[in-house]
């Protein structure tokens, strides 16, 4: 059971000369000079409570050590009001600003309004409240309720055709299999090395295979969608014939690309340029595949930073994002198969990406899995000033923070370090780290005596 200091004082001995040092409490401990005894100085310590602030990386870290001391009534109760979010509205005016404020606040919450902008901090007891108080403000509480189940429910699995994909654990990664000739960083070359390089990801226990046959680097040109056909397509029949047991990942804008590599045994297409072809989601819909859809501000190959602007980026990325996957969801999509990706670099400077770095866990709102795809890209290159095979370290440290803020998924070209790192992340879990395996000593430890020989110097 844990100790809970707030809640219980331990008699903490004097110390006397002579005596040795006390293991104390986790309480503020203040001494004070008692006077003279027998010829002896004595310190009396007395302790001052100190409270503890819970914290946890998921619900069950918090829900099992409150569950050792209050009732399940009590837990659900605490737990409820835990579950908050600072989330913000605009609406049609000022009064109705207001209005929505005053009931909030009288509901529980925090709520004030600014103009017609209201920000609140909610929980869905308070949403609840309000709405009973307040029925005709519905669709606003609606707005606000959507957004809120998204933060505190975030999608468990993600489905890719016949296949599901776990998300309730640890982020999985997408391995980057690049069949161009002209990549940035790794690039394979032809069908028997695109195989090999398939396999070592799957053994490095990548979860997912990105391929791609056309480089939207600026400095690259546009390649035909049956030249882009023929780089990909027989990688993709290859690696199905095999039998890697692995979801493919088709890196395309192109509806035709698209329809060729689904027939051919791919389970995802991920659209870098936001759904700039109109056919491509009833072609995935066709199949029943999966999507992903990225934001993106100009057009692919070419850079135009002067209009890299944003008023407010993350709004502006969640309001594309929201618009791009209800028109897949028209097409026909199933919502359970798309996933969002806020486009590191595409249409930024580093500067914006560093502000979607920051306020990454915004993009939960939309209530999709968050593709994750920061790995060796220019923008960390040009803050470090340093080329791509440089940045192994620093796409780590931006991959963290993207777990942290509730990616569920990396897209990156080194699996096997960025594999550890998720996996790393997900054993501080309360279950996880329960059920964990872990081995007698670290490999390489000297055995008993330490018999290893010295280092010289």
């Amino acid at each position: 059971m844990h100790e809970w200091s707030p809640l219980r004082y331990r008699r903490v001995a004097s110390l006397a000369e002579g005596g040795g040092p006390q293991r104390l409490c986790a309480s503020r401990i203040e001494a004070r000079r008692a006077g003279p005894s027998d010829g002896r100085q004595k310190r009396a310590l007395i302790t001052t409570p100190i409270a503890h602030l819970l914290t946890a990386t998921d619900r069950a870290g918090i829900e099992a050590r409150l569950a050792e001391r209050f009732s399940p009534p009590a837990v659900a109760e605490l737990l409820a009001a835990r579950h908050s979010r600072l989330l913000a509205l605009e609406v049609d005016s000022m009064s109705r600003a207001d209005d929505l404020a005053a009931t909030l606040a009288a509901a529980g919450g925090t709520a004030r309004s600014a103009g017609s902008l209201v920000a609140a901090v909610l929980t869905p007891a308070v949403l609840a409240a309000a709405r009973r108080a307040r029925p005709d403000l519905g669709a606003e509480f609606d707005a606000f309720a959507a957004t809120l189940g998204a933060a505190l429910e975030p999608p468990r699995t993600f489905r890719l055709r016949d296949r599901r994909l776990d998300l309730d654990g640890e982020a999985r990664v997408m391995g980057i299999l690049n069949v161009t000739p002209d990549s940035f960083y790794e690039r394979v070359d032809g069908v028997r090395e695109a195989l090999a390089r398939a396999r070592a990801m799957a053994a490095d226990g990548a979860a997912l295979i990105d391929i791609g046959g056309q480089s939207y680097a600026h400095w690259n040109p546009r390649i035909a969608a049956d030249e882009e056909c023929r780089r990909v397509v027989p990688v993709v029949a290859a690696i199905v014939a095999a039998g890697i047991d692995i979801a493919l990942s088709i890196d395309t804008f192109k509806a035709s690309v698209a329809d060729a590599a689904l027939a051919a045994g791919a389970h995802l297409i991920n659209d870098c340029s936001g759904l700039s072809d109109p056919r491509l989601p009833d072609t995935v819909a066709r199949y029943d595949a999966a999507l992903v859809v990225m934001h993106l501000k100009g057009e692919l190959n070419v850079r135009a930073a002067d209009s890299y602007v944003y008023a407010d980026a993350l709004a502006e990325i969640v309001e594309f994002l929201y618009e791009r996957t209800e028109q897949a969801r028209a097409a026909g999509v199933a919502r359970e198969s798309i996933a969002i990706d806020p486009g590191l670099e595409f249409g930024k400077e580093p500067e914006t990406d560093l502000e979607i770095l920051d306020r990454f866990g915004e993009l939960t709102a939309l209530g999709y899995p968050i593709l994750f795809a920061s790995s060796r890209k220019s923008f960390i290159g040009r803050i470090f000033n340093r080329s791509a095979k440089e940045l192994l370290v620093p796409s780590l440290a931006t991959a963290g923070l993207g777990i942290t803020a509730g990616a569920r998924m990396l897209r990156v070209h080194d699996v096997a370090e960025t594999v550890q790192l998720a996996r790393m992340y997900a054993a501080v879990g309360l279950r996880r780290r329960r059920g964990l395996t872990v081995a007698g000593a670290m490999p390489g430890t000297p055995g008993a005596g330490n018999s290893a020989a010295p280092n010289t110097v």
